[in-house]
Parts: C-alpha cells; structure tokens; sequence
C-alpha cells in the first residue's frame, strides 16, 4: 500500500473530516473522499492498476492506493463498476455536428440511392415544418453498384431544397432544386479544391465534393444563437452519455465558441471541451486569443485541411487512384497558402491541427509544420488523421515533433476498399498506427463523429483488433499494426491529454491530475469483443459526477 502523503494528512487534519465510512456517491459532502470498487486503471507506470483514489475538494488526486486503505479519516466512497480509467477523450470530433444529427435524415442504414431517397421520403412525411432537407450518412461504397448518387434518385420525392452529406461530410448529394437555386449548371466551374461531378454530357450530376459544396452557402439559411447552442449542448451530452468526460472539437465557429464560453462561465458546459478554430472563417485568427482559459473550454488553435476524403477520392495522393487513374485527388488549400497560415498561428503560440488524409495530403502537412517551426519545436502541432502515409514521412512527423491524430474506426469501416483505391504496396503505409507508436510518435485516439459513433468502446476494440464489429477479416486488416490494449486506452487518455498541452494534470490517475475518470460495467481487458459490451456507470469530470 502506498502511503498518505504528508501534504494530503494535513489538508485532511485541518479540515476535520469525519472518522471514514461508506456512503453513496450522491449524499457525501466531504472536503477529502476516497473512492473505491471499480480496478483503476491508473496509466502511471509506477503503479499501473489501483484499488482506491483520494480526491480533495478541488477535484484533484491527491493519493492513488494500491490497496484500499483502512481507518482512513476520510470517508470511502464506494463506485458502481467493475472498472475504470482515467477520463475517456475523443481526441477529434465535431460537437455540433453530433448535436444536429436528431435533426437530420440518418441515410446510414441506405443500401442504396433508392433506399435513401426512400428515407428521405419518410423523414419529411414527419418533418413537414423543415424548409431545407437535410441528411447524413450514405456511402456508395457500401451500395451493390459502388457508383455516386445523381440528383435524379431524388425526383419525386419532395420539391424541397435537400442537402445530403456523405458519411465524411466531404461530398454532398443534392436534389435538381437545390442544384436550381445555387445556379450550378453544366457552365459552373469546379472551384479550387472542389469538383462538381458531371455526367458524360457534363451536365452536373447533383453531388459535390470537398470544396465545391461551399457553393451551397449563399442559399442556405444561416443558423441562429439557439440553433448553436441546441447542437453545441446536444453534441456534449451525448458525448457525457457514452463515457467521455471531454472532447477535442474540431473546425469550429466563432459564434459557437462565444455561446461555449457563455456556457463554461454559467458551468453548464458536462464535459471539457477543447476546440480548433475553423480556419476558413475570415475571423478566426484574431479570435484565437480572445477566450480566456477555462476548465472547461480552451481555444487550442486553427484547423485547416490539406485535402478530401479517401471516400470519394478526394485526398491528395502522391501518384494516381489505382481504381480511377485519371484522378490523384484535390488539395483543397494551396500549400503556399497553408505554410503562410501555420506560419501565422505558430508565431501567435498556438496550435495547427491540419487535416490531411493523403500520402501528398500529409506530406503538404508535414512541409507546412516544418516551414513554421524553422527547428522551434513544441507547438504540438497536429496531423488530423494521417491516414496514407508515404514510406519517407513516418520518421518526419517525430522530428518536427508533429502529433498523427487517428480515428480507428475509419479504418475499420475503409477495410473494404481502400486497397482498391490505393493498391497493394502504397496501402501498407495507411492506418499504420503501430508504425506511428514504434517510430515514437504520439498517437491519440478519436472518432470523427459524426463520421463514425462517438461512443470510444468500438474505437479501443478497432485499435486492438482492426476487425470489424462482426469480426472480420480473421485476425485483422493488416494486423501487423494493431495496438494492445493499454496502447488504445493511452490513446484516449495520456495521449489525447498531451495533445492539448495537458498530460500534467489530465489523461492519467495520478497525484496531482483532476479526478476525470470513466468507470465501466464489465473489465474488459482480456477480452477484446468485451470492449464493444462495455457501457459507463460513472462519469467523473474534475471530481464531479456527471452521469
């Protein structure tokens, strides 16, 4: 058993608190407690797995027991589970985007055009209020043709505008009246970054990739202040719900940071919430400094985007597409363009989180970082994704000292064509996550929701399994670059934590950092399906219960 420390007796002494005893978690009013049950999984190398934590009333540890201590001055509290971590963080997601998803047609579930079409039809028989159509979700990838929506599909189905984002929200599916009021025609160029896909008589086809869906923004109606905060504040329950106790939001609006820190001072913000500006808005570089630091919301920086999605071929790739060779992808941002903006953040003293999914993608990334930094390590900046890497790039994001933010998931769900789109040798250099950690890499882990489930159980089972939920294929996609477990749980925890500056006081159980910790029903440790079982009994942030 490890001791009391001095420091924590006196506080403890001073205070007076009560001879110990259990009591439920929501009737104890005590200045120091010690909490018990659940196994702590610490991620302190000195003592990895623990019986008991000692929280003051700051919401801080001041001690982590190997064996829960006896005749304690402080009373013990014991939690509901079998056990826990520290507090589980999705490392990169978009808050809002999960908050709007209710309000939304949910087209993951179409098997094909038809089958979405058909989904919207029924969604709008309930929605007859809605002036703009709006969904997410579909991939035709996963549909028996493999072949893009065209607005035709949607013919008959309502005269309303309809704007239906695909599964990475880097391509939009949109209906002939939508296409009429933007005046998109067979004349309207593909903007840079952007293509408008045609037809063989190069009429457009009613889907827009990357940049090209911008063209919708002059005819969509603008959210208001409750719209915002609505999505801002359904997005970060939701996340509460599943385990997370914070969040790295990525790409968002000023106008929602203004309501989050609105929020945050009235404390009605569940959960941390760490966000990376949009960097496209106009605003965003001057407004990076003005939001004063908060327990629970810090403006980090700027997101910017090197490229598209694997998806819809959209990411930039250093040779062409092995299943359509006319196409090497978009580089949405000009990298002159990127360099200047990192540039510019950098020397302000915050960070990039640069979007790039592409080998070319993540070398732009990789160029710009460095081109900033001139040798001046310590920013952190962050490579959101790096999903295919060239052979030559994996040691360049340790020298620059980059961080590979990667969402498992993706690569359970890209499994089925991404050797498709890449071939056989370049695609040994995608999601190759045990490469990033062996090179010395940090690595933490997210889910790009609304992309994929923001629930982080399926995200530790992909990182150790690469299988899908129905565990396919045998053995796993490439199995040679799975994490164990510990490495998958770090990714959540340590690693998204030192990705934000805050390995110091979050991401572990430790004296010192805040009591954010995620208990859970079942121990899943040695079995890897049981982290899909696995559901939240206990949600701490900075010592408060929050679920």
């Amino acid at each position: 058993m490890r001791s009391i420390t001095i420091i924590a007796l006196i506080v403890a002494l001073a205070v007076g608190v009560a001879i110990a005893q259990e009591n439920p978690v929501e009737n104890v009013d005590a200045t120091m407690r010690i909490y018990t049950g659940p196994v702590f999984w610490t991620g302190d190398a000195e003592l990895p797995q623990a019986e008991a934590v000692a929280v003051d009333a700051t919401g801080r540890i001041v001690e982590v027991y190997a064996q829960t201590p006896k005749g304690s001055p402080w009373p013990i509290i014991k939690l509901p589970g079998a056990f826990a971590t520290a507090g589980l963080v999705d490392a990169h997601l978009h808050v809002s985007g999960i908050g709007r998803r209710s309000e939304q047609v949910a087209l993951e579930s179409a098997g094909s055009a038809a089958e979405a079409a058909a989904l919207v039809q029924a969604w709008i028989e309930d929605h007859p209020e809605v002036s703009v159509v709006r969904g997410r979700g579909w991939d035709q990838s996963r549909w028996p043709d493999r072949e893009f929506p065209s607005w035709r599909e949607l013919e008959g189905v309502s005269s309303r505008p309809m704007v239906l984002r695909r599964v990475d929200g880097h391509a939009a599916w949109i209906n002939r009246t939508m296409l009429d009021l933007a005046r998109i025609t067979r004349d309207s160029p593909d903007p840079d970054g952007g293509r408008i896909l045609r037809d063989a008589a190069g009429e457009p086809t009613g889907v827009l990739v990357d940049n090209a869906v911008d063209l919708l923004d002059p005819v969509l109606p603008v959210p208001t202040d409750a719209d915002r905060e609505r999505w801002l504040l359904a997005g970060l329950n939701a996340c509460a719900d599943v385990g997370l106790t914070a969040v790295h939001d990525m790409g968002q609006n000023t106008a929602t940071c203004d309501i989050a820190e609105r929020l945050a001072i009235a404390g009605r913000l569940p959960i941390r919430l760490f966000v990376y500006l949009e960097g496209s808005e106009d605003d965003t570089m001057a407004a990076m400094s003005r939001y004063a630091p908060h327990p629970n919301f810090m403006v980090q920086g700027m997101k910017y985007y090197t490229d598209g999605a694997l998806g819809s071929r959209g990411a930039a790739l250093l040779a062409v597409y092995d299943d359509e060779p006319t196409q090497r992808g978009l580089l949405v941002t000009d990298p002159m363009e990127l360099e200047r903006r990192v540039d510019m953040v950098h020397r302000r003293g915050f960070q990039c989180a640069i979007h790039a999914i592409g080998d070319r993608g993540n070398r732009t990334a990789l160029d710009a970082i460095h081109k900033a930094q001139y040798g001046a390590l310590g920013r952190r900046h962050r490579v959101e994704h790096a999903q295919v890497v060239h052979p030559d790039d994996f040691a360049r994001f340790v020298a620059e000292g980059a961080v590979a933010s990667v969402q498992p998931t993706h690569c359970t769900s890209d499994m089925r064509w991404a050797e498709q789109r890449l071939g056989a040798e370049r695609v040994k250099g995608a999601y190759a996550w045990r490469t990033f950690v062996d090179a010395g890499t940090h690595l933490p882990l997210g889910s790009d929701a609304p992309v994929e489930d923001w629930n982080p159980m399926p995200g530790i089972y992909a990182a150790i399994t690469r299988q899908d939920v129905e565990g396919h294929p045998d053995g796993g996609w490439f199995p040679e670059q799975r994490l164990t477990w510990q490495e998958a749980v770090a990714g959540f925890t340590a690693e998204a934590a030192y990705a934000v500056h805050r390995e110091e006081d979050l991401g572990r159980i430790a004296p010192g950092c805040f009591f954010d910790v995620t208990v859970m029903d079942i121990d899943p440790r040695n079995e890897p399906t049981a982290w899909l079982k696995a559901v939240p009994t206990a949600v701490f942030v900075g010592g408060e219960r929050i679920r």
